[in-house]
């Protein structure tokens, strides 16, 4: 297995802050997103940095590997914000999947605007990952659109249930469900977005040398 960066594990945001503004002087990254699957980018092809993607993702169904698709091709320092119940991140899986984990990180946060608030207010982060936070309030979701903007940043905002039409959200450019079928295909269900259609990717691109 890969040696796992000390900022993996490390809990204290001013030491990843620190971490981040070193290798982001000296990287070269992408500035849109980019997986390497066709299907996948397209779909994705309006987004641009100050964006907000907005996912439901129910938990039990896979569907947290087509945002982690973006991780893969020459990302930007990134950190993955997520509230799992007290569980840890599994490093050997990231890897395994092919993310570089020198350029992501990961917090755990239950309230990440207020707990983490330091890491929206500078441009660090080019990829902010907010997975289910338990406090989230309409507040939130406006200073974090702001700050994207601001700084350039794209963030997705991950809902651990499936999203609805009928509740809309003005900050999210973009807002999809995704989850596997039983059949192995990944399945995107565009929400909102410049159409809505349900696009489909084979198990097989998520895991290939290409993806």
């Amino acid at each position: 297995m890969a040696s796992i960066p000390a900022q993996f594990a490390d809990s204290d945001l001013n030491r990843q802050l620190v971490s981040a503004r070193q290798l982001q002087s000296s990287q070269h990254f992408q500035s849109e997103l980019y997986s390497g699957i066709d299907a996948l980018d397209e779909l994705f092809a309006a987004i641009k940095p100050g964006d907000l993607v907005e996912w439901g993702i129910p938990p039990g169904l896979n569907g947290r590997l087509i945002p982690l698709q973006f991780l893969k091709q020459k990302i930007p320092a990134s950190v993955w914000i997520y509230h799992h119940h007290g569980l840890a991140v599994f490093a050997a899986s990231w890897i395994s999947h092919g993310v570089d984990l020198q350029r992501l990180f990961f917090a755990c946060s239950a309230n990440p605007v207020t707990e983490l608030r330091p890491l929206f207010l500078e441009d660090t982060f080019k990829r902010i990952i907010i997975d289910s936070p338990k406090k989230f309030s309409a507040g939130d979701l406006a200073f974090v659109s702001r700050q994207a903007r601001k700084q350039q940043q794209i963030i997705f905002l991950i809902r651990h249930y499936f999203l609805s039409p009928k509740q809309g959200n003005a900050y999210a450019s973009l807002r999809i469900n995704t989850w596997q079928e039983k059949q192995g295909r990944f399945s995107i269900q565009v929400i909102k977005g410049s159409q809505s259609r349900k696009v489909t990717i084979p198990e097989t691109m998520l895991f290939s040398e290409k993806g």
